[in-house]
């Protein structure tokens, strides 16, 4: 065997990721990846990195100073101001050299008229959401007069974007995009706020706390051209829409429509997005970025049936646009420039998306749109120096100081794992709600052994005990959720042949769930908390009082052991997640109709009597079917009676076989129950009953 050769100079990218260079021309390890391999001068690269730094520095400053100065020519102009100080504002900072123009002034504080590609039309259109130039100088005092202590607030490192990142990093990311250039100030992509610490704040807060569960965008792809003002990968409506989820995780009163109304936060935002919406005449990948958002925030107020039709509306645009398609082949990224980032962007955007969808089919009841025959894209690459980056808490007082929560973050990771699970419960959708499989207890067990293995595969980064970042806290409720909703319809039944039981493996689940709740409480409260938590906690507590309602005399100790501390944390998720409210309100409902008696809390009485105040326990029976998905049957009973025993000489309910409290979401035994219906119709015995049910693979209780 020929000895390996010593090589005295490593390529730049395999120096980076200390991994063995070949010492070639193009080194084996950058040809396995397809990554660009440089040979480049230490000394002259760490030169070069040293006047990249300078000059960043330098432009930073520049920024700071121009704003600086802008903010001292309004409150020189003011006449608020007393004439003394004025003279001497203008005298000392705003000379005849640094002041600027009333044409630069409104350049720097109005938003940008070129904002958006439709932005020429605007005029055209007027409607209650239009700000008017008038209206812009009412605000600009209103941010001047009403600024928070914004400079005791440190936004975190990650909002800078890729150019935090070595070399290596932003190649694999970017190819050859050049990150230099001016920086736009935040405020000029939406007409909310002229307020650029407010944008960045909002901005930071989804990205901590929503980002990158459910996410349809590539972070560093998007903080590119949000910090370069260019419109491939951010827009004003893709902007709005995530300040309105990052709005639901501040208290200051700016982030609200109505300062005094906790409800209103980022409601004008979202409205502004619902505005720009109606310009998008070419949909892009920008618009289903935007959608996936859109349809996160109208599930965290409550409007089910809204983020329901935005999720599907975003995976109709991604399969006309070719999303699932990842072929490096095509056309539009042979002849793209930028064809390495086109491609992650692309790969990013459709994951996102395609993982709300199955979440949303999966908890209603409904089929997906697309096969997974028609999925050729790949899972997003994984940057390591972005994974090993620390994640720390940021809230309205800035980044946390305590370093017991500081871990690294592995987004990427989570992401493509979450990506590998919405795969799975795609398979789940088709066997219980699509008429092209039919319906059995063995399909069932084999979807459950493929979730096991899902979790027996998790990486070690993502595994309780070694990360607790909120994306692996709430992945881990989410897998135990979609296993409850897997073995949920069949409460009331057992499957043929096997030892598995669905009542228990769903009591188990929802113990889960709730049990990962409240380490996340301990660990960060629940005012900041992924927007799909509130449906997942209504589903654990519902599973929870059905099997009390089904064994009485377990009523006491279960209830004091896990339904009181579900209406605590409904409680407090409340003020970010106005489903919540409706959540405690459909418990109530519940417990009435199963003889519990009246949610209650043990938690602090403010919280809970805050929430309680604004609930009508019959406001979940207030919306229309046509308005919710999440509304009970005017006869719940039905739903849930137990099937009697064959000794009674009475046949059970057909109803009775499957556990449906909401009548608008999918019925999984519908397809069997045809059949069962029809030989009972033919002969009313228990016992024709039974055997038509072990066909399909199931048993009575």
């Amino acid at each position: 065997m020929e000895p390996r050769r010593h090589i005295s100079h490593a390529c730049d990218r395999c120096r980076s990721l200390r991994t063995k260079c070949s010492g070639e021309t193009r080194c084996a390890k950058c040809v396995k990846d397809d990554g660009i391999c440089i040979y480049g001068d230490r000394k002259r690269e760490k030169n070069k990195k040293g006047l990249t730094e300078s000059k960043d520095r330098i432009r930073s400053l520049e920024e700071k100073n121009h704003g600086l100065l802008s903010v001292l020519r309004q409150l020189a102009s003011s006449t608020a101001l007393h004439a003394d100080l004025r003279s001497e504002v203008e005298d000392t900072y705003l000379d005849e050299n640094s002041a600027l123009t009333d044409a630069e002034l409104h350049t720097q504080t109005q938003p940008s008229r070129t904002s958006s590609p439709q932005s020429e039309r605007r005029g055209q259109y007027v409607n209650e959401h239009e700000t008017t130039n008038a209206d812009y100088s009412e605000i600009r005092q209103k941010d001047l007069s009403q600024q928070p202590a914004w400079d005791t607030v440190r936004i975190p490192p990650a909002i800078s974007g890729p150019s935090r990142l070595s070399r290596v990093a932003q190649e694999q990311l970017l190819g050859d995009e050049d990150l230099g250039g001016p920086r736009y100030p935040p405020a000029v992509w939406t007409n909310v706020t002229t307020n650029n610490l407010l944008v960045q704040h909002l901005l930071a807060l989804y990205f901590c706390w929503e980002y990158p569960t459910f996410a349809s965008l590539s972070r560093e792809h998007f903080l590119v051209d949000y910090n370069s003002g260019r419109h491939r990968y951010c827009s004003p409506l893709l902007m709005n829409a995530i300040l309105a989820i990052g709005a639901k995780f501040s208290d200051f009163p700016e982030a609200r429509e109505n300062p005094d109304d906790t409800s209103t936060a980022g409601n004008h935002f979202f409205h502004e997005a619902q505005r720009l919406l109606g310009f998008e005449d070419v949909p892009s990948m920008t618009t289903i970025q935007a959608l996936n958002l859109m349809s996160l925030r109208q599930a965290s107020c409550g409007n089910d049936m809204s983020s329901w039709h935005h999720a599907r509306h975003a995976m109709r645009i991604a399969i006309d646009l070719d999303l699932p398609n990842d072929d490096p082949n095509q056309e539009y990224l042979r002849n793209s420039s930028n064809s390495r980032m086109e491609r992650q962007v692309r790969i990013a955007t459709f994951w996102g998306c395609f993982s709300l969808e199955q979440a949303w089919s999966l908890c209603v009841g409904r089929v997906p749109q697309i096969d997974l025959q028609d999925i050729k894209v790949h899972k997003s690459i994984i940057v390591d120096e972005i994974e090993r980056e620390e994640w720390i808490p940021y809230t309205d007082e800035g980044l946390a100081p305590n370093s017991a929560t500081r871990q690294e973050g592995n987004m990427q990771l989570g992401f493509n794992s979450f990506s590998d699970l919405s795969e799975l419960v795609h398979e789940v959708t088709d066997i219980l709600y699509s008429d092209k499989l039919p319906l059995s207890g063995h399909k069932i067990l084999t979807i459950y052994t493929k979730y096991l293995q899902w979790y027996e595969n998790l990486p070690d980064q993502l595994r309780l005990g070694g990360n607790s970042t909120p994306t692996v806290l709430f992945t881990h409720m989410y897998f135990h959720f979609v296993v409850l909703a897997l073995f949920r319809p069949f409460l009331n039944l057992r499957i043929a042949h096997s030892p598995v039981s669905p009542r228990s493996i769903c009591t188990e689940a929802a113990r889960n769930i709730l049990a990962l709740v409240k380490s996340y409480k301990s660990l960060y409260t629940l005012r900041r908390i992924p927007t799909f938590v509130p449906y997942l906690i209504l589903s654990a507590e519902v599973v929870t009082m059905m099997d009390m309602s089904w064994w009485p005399d377990r009523r006491v100790t279960t209830q004091d052991m896990y339904s009181r501390e579900s209406i605590d944390y409904l409680a407090e998720l409340a003020t970010p997640h106005l489903f919540a409210q409706r959540a405690i309100s459909l418990c109530n409902v519940f417990r009435e109709r199963w003889e519990m008696g009246d949610a209650h809390s043990t938690g602090p009485a403010t919280d809970y009597e805050r929430v309680r105040t604004k609930i009508n326990q019959k406001s979940a029976l207030a919306l229309p079917h046509a308005k919710t998905f999440f509304r009970p049957d005017d006869e719940l009973e039905r739903h849930h009676e137990r099937v009697p025993s064959p000794n009674t000489g009475r046949s059970p309910s057909i109803a009775g076989l499957g556990f449906h409290p909401f009548p608008l979401q999918g019925h999984p035994l519908k397809k069997s129950l045809a059949v069962v219906k029809q030989a009972r119709d033919d002969d009313g015995s228990f016992e024709a009953l039974r055997k038509e049910l072990e066909a399909c693979g199931f048993e009575i209780v």
